[in-house]
């Protein structure tokens, strides 16, 4: 008896070629099922990409969830329609068809006919993958020259911009948006600071274009942005993806607008010399805050963040402040400030109990394993949910689609309704990505109490042995969040309640060069 292979059928389709293309999802699984029929081929699982671009794997969560199962051995062939589906960059090709070849994993390319396993196929996908690459660099290349035609000619190239309503790429004034840009200049003309003028605006109840809350960079933002002089600016920043804060441009584009400016040129003037007088480069503190992002507030549980204040005497002193608090003002969140130098001795002393005290460390590990037994059922059902509200979207999009392929005058009728369901269906995809994370990232196995006994032992007495740096660095790997009170007590202030640890301390999850330390510890305490 002829055994049947098992397969994993991949299909991705951006925007743009949902709208320009024919290869929409249901065709690419459709020619894919009927070749896996054909051929003898039992496909077990189906990962779908929607709205998704091919020039990088990072915005892919199903292809990353692929990668990830395909090195679980849980299939021996992955098929595609046509290979510009698994990338269209040749470095993130390679890097897929390597992680197939090293587990025993057969691609299948429907359209070009290309088999991996040997030593002409892999040369094949290779060439294809060059092409595919050149394509894009070539669609890219045409976009970018479009656009910078239309910024020289003063025209705008797309986007939400707070004071504005977009419409075909033509900027018209939002009266009521337009009232929070002014507002904003005038604080800022007036000598307030980023934070002071992010923290009065929300107060006033003005929010973003999306509705929530303004912070310092938004508004710094609004404050450095010519277009609200009636300037276009474009290409400034270059590459921003790979590079980051490298890949700013000095030579980009202003020209004079066709949208009609909100704020005056003498105005604009006086708040970039007020910007540029006020601004600084923060001095780094010698005592690094060791707990920022660990500590969580009592109100909202954002991530605190470094704070000083001064005392009655004059003497400053470091505390960790609500995050929320420190970017959005009091709008957002109080304060909820703890001294910092009585957070960080009460964390090292709750670490030095717990690894003294065997009674405390067998209550842990009874915590810790009870909440590992049933944390898997819950997150399972959870993900079950999902699976089939996204087969439900994706239905209802897939008949719009044929309802629209049927009758193109439909188009702009559903166009709205078309884009509603594309971005359903990709915040479905990003829960379910976040989800599997989350699963990935629990640990089931119980813990062993002797051997976690010795490794926070060890833990604690590097912890105490080395520099403040690497303290900040081996406490992120160890506790998940730190919980504070939310009252502070006259002459007490607020204290430390709940230390939550990660105890993520398998082989596996101790692999990268972040974790040199740590791995160190383990070896040892093994």
């Amino acid at each position: 008896m002829t055994i049947r292979k098992r397969a994993a059928l991949y299909a991705r389709v951006s925007t743009e070629e949902q709208a320009t293309e024919g290869y929409s999802i249901q065709a690419q699984v459709s020619e894919i099922e009927k070749y896996a029929e054909l051929h003898n081929i039992e496909i077990v699982a189906r990962y779908i990409d929607e709205g998704a671009s091919g020039k990088s794997i990072e915005g892919r969560p199903q292809m990353k969830q692929l990668l990830k199962d395909v090195r679980d051995k849980k299939f021996d062939v992955i098929m595609v329609y046509k290979i510009d589906r698994l990338a269209r960059k040749l470095k993130d090709a390679l890097e897929i068809s390597e992680t197939f070849e090293n587990n025993n994993a057969k691609l299948i390319s429907l359209r070009e006919n290309v088999d991996t396993t040997t030593p002409a196929g892999r040369t094949m996908f290779q060439m294809l993958c060059s092409f595919a690459e050149l394509e894009r660099n070539t669609i890219v290349e045409r976009v970018k020259l479009g656009m910078t035609q239309r910024a020289k000619q003063g025209k705008y190239n797309g986007g939400i911009i707070l004071g504005y309503d977009a419409v075909n790429k033509e900027l018209f004034i939002n009266e009521e948006e337009a009232k929070i840009v002014r507002t904003i200049f005038n604080f800022a003309e007036q000598g307030m600071g980023l934070k002071a003028i992010t923290n009065r605006i929300n107060e006033m109840g003005y929010r973003t274009k999306k509705n929530n809350l303004f912070n310092v960079q938004g508004v710094k933002n609004i404050l450095t942005n010519p277009l609200y002089i009636g300037k276009i600016r474009f290409n400034q920043l270059e590459n921003w993806a790979e590079k980051r804060r490298k890949g700013k441009n000095a030579e980009f584009i202003l020209a004079d607008g066709t949208h009609e400016p909100i704020i005056s040129l003498e105005q604009w003037e006086n708040v970039q010399r007020s910007l540029k007088k006020r601004s600084y480069k923060p001095v780094r503190s010698h005592t690094p805050f060791i707990l920022a992002g660990l500590l969580r507030c009592p109100k909202c549980g954002y991530g605190m963040v470094a704070g000083r204040s001064k005392g009655s005497t004059g003497q400053s002193y470091r505390y960790y402040i609500c995050g929320q608090h420190h970017n959005k003002g009091k709008a957002a969140c109080s304060p909820h400030g703890i001294r910092a130098d009585i957070a960080e001795q009460q964390v090292f002393d709750e670490l030095s109990r717990i690894v003294t005290n065997d009674f405390l460390l067998h209550k842990l590990v009874e915590k810790i394993n009870s909440d590992r037994l049933h944390a898997e059922k819950p997150l399972l059902e959870e993900k079950s949910h999902l699976d089939s509200k996204i087969a439900k979207t994706q239905k209802k999009l897939e008949n719009l689609k044929d309802k629209i392929l049927m009758d193109p005058e439909l188009l702009d009728m559903f166009k709205p309704n078309l884009i509603a369901l594309q971005d359903e269906l990709k915040a479905l995809y990003q829960q379910r990505e976040e989800l599997l994370i989350n699963i990935d990232n629990q640990q089931f196995e119980p813990v062993d109490f002797d051997a976690l006994k010795k490794l926070l032992s060890d833990f604690y007495n590097v912890l105490m042995s080395v520099e403040p740096d690497e303290q900040k660095s081996l406490l992120r790997l160890i506790i998940k969040d730190i919980q504070i009170t939310k009252d502070a007590p006259r002459k007490v202030g607020r204290r430390v309640t709940q230390i939550n640890l990660l105890f993520d301390f398998t082989i596996d999850a101790l692999q990268s060069d972040s974790y040199e330390l740590l791995r160190r510890i383990y070896d040892r305490a093994c």
